[in-house]
C-alpha cells in the first residue's frame, strides 16, 4: 500500500509544477520522472541481490521501494524554482514534504531522502540521526546507501549511454568560461584519496567530470559493483569525459577506477559492513 501511494504522490507532485513551468523546466521534469523509475529499477536489483536486505518482510521491502522512488520528490519544485533564480535543496525539501504526510512520516524514509544527495558526513551530523539508537542508526545507513547507490548507478548509466543529448543538464553553465582541462588541486586530491568530491570545490568542467567519476567511491554494496561491471558502465563513462580532462590525468583516472572496481568485486577491500 505504501508503494502504491508513493507512485500516486510522485505523479501529483510532478503535475503540480509541470503546467506552470517553462518549456525547458518541463523537459527537465520529464527526465526527472524517468530518472525516479530508473533509480527504482536499480533499487529493485539491489534489494533482490544484496544480502543486507535478504531477511526483510514484504511490507518492509515495499516501504524501501517507496523510499527509493520518492528520493527526488522535491526535485520538481526545485526545477520550477530554479527557472526564476530561486534555490532549494530537493532532498531537504522532499524530506519536509514527507514529514507532513502521515503515511510517510517515518525517520527511516525521511533521513535517507534528506541526505541522499549530500556528502555522507551530513547524515552523520544530523541531529535526528544522532538521537537514534545504534541499531536504528545502522538501519538508516542500510537504507540511505540503498538510495544513494541506486541514484548514482542510474545516473552513471544515463551518462554513459546518452551523454551527448543531456550534457547541458549535467554540466553547470556557470563553468563554461573555464576552459582548463587540468583539475583543481582539491578535487584531484579527493579523487586520488578515493573520496567523494565536494561540489563546492568544483571550478571547471574538468572538476565536474572528476566529481561524477569519484561517485564510485561512495558506493557501498557489492551488488552495485556487480551491476556496474555487468552493464560495462565505467569504460563508457570514462570515454564521455575524456574531452574535459588532460590526457595524463585521464589515464590516471581510468586506472584508478578500473583497479578500484576490480578490488571491490574480488573482495580485496573492506565494504561498508552491516
Amino acid at each position: 500500500m505504501c508503494f502504491e501511494k508513493a507512485k500516486e504522490w510522485l505523479v501529483e507532485e510532478y503535475k503540480a509544477y509541470y503546467q506552470k513551468a517553462t518549456e525547458h523546466a518541463r523537459q527537465v521534469m520529464d527526465e526527472k520522472m524517468k530518472h525516479s523509475y530508473q533509480v527504482l529499477g536499480v533499487g529493485n536489483y539491489l534489494l533482490k541481490h544484496e544480502k543486507a536486505f535478504q531477511n526483510y518482510s514484504l511490507a518492509e521491502i515495499q516501504r524501501l521501494k517507496a523510499t527509493v522512488l520518492l528520493h527526488d520528490l522535491g526535485r520538481f519544485y526545485e526545477v520550477f524554482l530554479h527557472e526564476d533564480g530561486g534555490k532549494v535543496d530537493h532532498g531537504v525539501y522532499g524530506a519536509s514534504l514527507l514529514a507532513e504526510n502521515p503515511d510517510f512520516n517515518h525517520i527511516e524514509i525521511i533521513l535517507p531522502i534528506r541526505h541522499h544527495g549530500h556528502l555522507i558526513e551530513k547524515l552523520y551530523e544530523d541531529a535526528d540521526y544522532l538521537e537514534l539508537s545504534a541499531e536504528d542508526r545502522l538501519e538508516i545507513q542500510k537504507i540511505i546507501y540503498l538510495v544513494r547507490d541506486a541514484d548514482k548507478i542510474a545516473n552513471f548509466y544515463l551518462l554513459s549511454r546518452h551523454f551527448r543529448e543531456i550534457e547541458n543538464v549535467f554540466f553547470l553553465k556557470s563553468l563554461l568560461d573555464s576552459q582548463t582541462r587540468i583539475p583543481s588541486a582539491m578535487v584531484w586530491s579527493a579523487f586520488i584519496k578515493h573520496s567523494a568530491v565536494d561540489v563546492k570545490c568544483v571550478k571547471s568542467f574538468a572538476d565536474q567530470a572528476i566529481m561524477y567519476m569519484a561517485c564510485i567511491y561512495d558506493l557501498a554494496y557489492k551488488s552495485s559493483f556487480v551491476l556496474l561491471d555487468r552493464l560495462n558502465i565505467l569504460p563508457k563513462l570514462v570515454d564521455c569525459f575524456k574531452k574535459f580532462i588532460a590526457d595524463d590525468y585521464m589515464n590516471i583516472c581510468q586506472k584508478e577506477l578500473t583497479d578500484y572496481q576490480k578490488a571491490q568485486l574480488s573482495g580485496q577491500k573492506n565494504f561498508f559492513e552491516f
